[in-house]
């Protein structure tokens, strides 16, 4: 049995935070503590059976102290950390440096293409992270090969002392019953599910989804955009001046998307930039109609999607309705097959089969 720490920026529930807690319900059998670097804020993983510990402050000081806290007072030697941002991997990397507490082997997971996505004082910010932090890891895991060569590029020194490897994000395949819930029983909808932040591309979904309803084929369809973020009042602004108020709806963050996902005549990623979409792999394992934008390396590889350039409100609208219009039973073949490799098991192997290789 082996003690296993993962820490995360709070309980909310994204693509990086539902996989490390897929990992927390794979070391089911292990000591597992997971720990929140904010107050509790969500009932997403009171499900799970493990040990679950927040910070006792709101604020960022607060939280990683109540971290440090956490970690001198279980004076454990852990036999996993795992982490997926990088400003958590950075601090405990620090309080590993400073010897604060023990590891055996430190898994970190790339969340996000840093050097592409950032620029200015805020990637000097994040490099420093990096410096201070890194050094202790023992494994990074980052999504695709583009966020693999961005990093060695970047930091050619730093990614010599671990190892670094790319690993397809794993996907939970979860069956959706008929009586689960799922918004607008009598009415069509096109969905799309993430923070609601630049980077998401929502203003060129609504833009695009306005074309579309301006067609005159999908007059009584409507968009369900899932999450929350800082973008809501200016998407609220864009939706009013497309007079849009009645087909555009703002569920905020829901616990469950796969009902949505399910149920909807499209689901559509739209995003900028991403480091790898894990909410995509959640619509292909539900519904034969996807949309995305080539937001990260690798998704024009993938069989039965439509994918069209990022940042084009027209194209994307193009491509929306070319889905809408195709049959495409035959992806849901295609998908299986792609998501079928994509189990938690065949993850967490694939990271023993690295961290303790001879």
């Amino acid at each position: 049995m082996e003690n296993v720490l993962i820490v995360l920026p709070n309980s909310k529930l994204g693509g990086a935070e539902q996989i490390l807690k897929m990992i927390a319900e794979y070391h089911k059998n292990d000591t597992v503590y997971v720990f929140f670097l904010s107050k509790r804020i969500s009932s997403s993983w009171d499900n799970t059976n493990v040990n679950l510990c927040y910070s006792s402050f709101s604020n960022k000081l607060g939280a990683i102290f109540s971290l440090l806290f956490f970690l001198l007072r279980n004076n454990k030697c852990w036999d996993r950390i795992y982490t997926s941002h990088v400003n958590v991997t950075g601090v405990l990397g620090l309080f590993i440096r400073l010897r604060f507490f023990k590891k055996k082997k430190f898994i970190a997971r790339e969340s996000t293409t840093v050097f592409s996505r950032f620029n200015g004082g805020k990637l000097l910010l994040y490099k420093l992270i990096y410096f201070i932090g890194y050094s202790k890891v023992d494994l990074l895991i980052c999504q695709t090969n583009d966020m693999k060569n961005q990093f060695v590029e970047a930091l050619p020194k730093l990614s010599k002392k671990f190892k670094i490897v790319v690993f397809a994000n794993p996907v939970a395949l979860v069956k959706v019953f008929e009586n689960e819930e799922y918004v607008f029983r009598s009415k069509d909808y096109i969905v799309s599910a993430g923070r609601l932040i630049p980077e998401k591309g929502y203003d060129i979904l609504i833009e695009s989804f306005s074309k579309l309803k301006g067609s005159g084929k999908y007059f009584d369809l409507q968009l369900i955009i899932l999450g929350e973020g800082g973008e809501r009042g200016d998407l609220l602004n864009k939706v009013k001046s497309l007079g849009l108020e009645d087909s555009v709806v703002f569920k905020g963050f829901v616990d469950n998307v796969y009902p949505y996902f399910k149920k909807a005549k499209l689901c559509v990623i739209s995003s900028r930039i991403e480091g790898f979409p894990n909410v995509l792999l959640q619509m292909m394992s539900q519904n034969n109609k996807v949309v995305s934008t080539a937001c990260a390396g690798g998704i024009q590889d993938i069989e039965g999607l439509f994918v069209c350039e990022t940042n084009n409100k027209d194209l994307l609208a193009d491509t929306m309705e070319k889905a809408l219009d195709s049959n495409t039973d035959y992806c849901r073949v295609l998908f299986d097959k792609f998501l079928e490799v994509r189990s938690i098991d065949g993850f967490v192997g694939k990271i023993d089969s690295v961290i303790y290789e001879k």
